[in-house]
């Protein structure tokens, strides 16, 4: 969370120093990227029916709800409170909340902290996560900052619970949620390149498909 908001502040300072022109070419590049890591993420999955089930009963429960609405409202209310924020405030937050949960280090890296007292990964992952706060910080602005106190809970839950998931979050459930997530991933590298429009946290819902097929396992068993 640190590293997170440290780089989303740093990322105002860069941007001082950047032209307009070249903020645009960084963006182009990055959400390009973006899409080619949800492209090598999604072609990983062993399980392409759970896959596909996942994402269509997640988009419908997800749009029943309106997710996407919410947290634009969610957003907007946060954007009222921070001085000096713009309009990609919400898209910022969004990004760089899923770009940086959205995968297996963010599952593996608190299970081993808490299982094995090994933080290798996670030490790794805060560097990872430092500089792309500072990239996308510098692109869409403070929202990035926005994303550290969630990545924070979102791993704390995973680490005070390793105990109690391990047994759940095996190898292949994880591959599965990061294959399931690299998918939403690239839909929103889709929505950042402006190729389509999609409403990215109505389908956020499709992350517990692996979970409930776990789950269903753990049970059979």
């Amino acid at each position: 969370m640190i590293g997170i908001v440290a780089g989303g502040f740093i990322s105002g300072n860069i941007k001082k120093f950047i032209s307009k022109t070249q903020v645009d070419a960084v963006l182009l590049i990055t959400n390009i990227c973006i899409a080619v890591i949800g492209i090598q993420g999604a072609i990983a999955t062993k399980e392409p029916v759970l896959l596909i089930v996942s994402c269509v009963i997640g988009a419908i429960v997800g749009t029943a709800f309106d997710l996407d609405g919410k947290l634009n409202s969610f957003g907007d209310f946060l954007k009222r409170k921070f001085k000096g924020s713009d309009d990609d405030f919400v898209k910022g937050f969004l990004t760089v909340f899923m770009v940086q949960c959205i995968g297996s280090m963010a599952i593996i890296g608190p299970l081993d902290l808490g299982l094995q007292n090994d933080p290798s990964i996670m030490i790794f992952k805060i560097i990872l996560d430092t500089c792309s706060s500072v990239i996308y910080g510098a692109m869409y602005g403070y929202g990035v900052v926005l994303s550290g106190p969630f990545v924070f809970l979102y791993e704390a839950v995973i680490f005070l619970m390793a105990e109690v998931l391990s047994p759940l979050l095996t190898t292949q459930v994880v591959n599965e949620i990061s294959a399931v997530g690299s998918v939403l991933i690239f839909a929103l590298s889709l929505d950042l390149l402006n190729i389509v429009r999609i409403k990215i946290a109505n389908y956020l819902p499709v992350l517990l498909g692996p979970i409930i097929y776990g789950l269903l396992c753990i049970v059979i068993k």
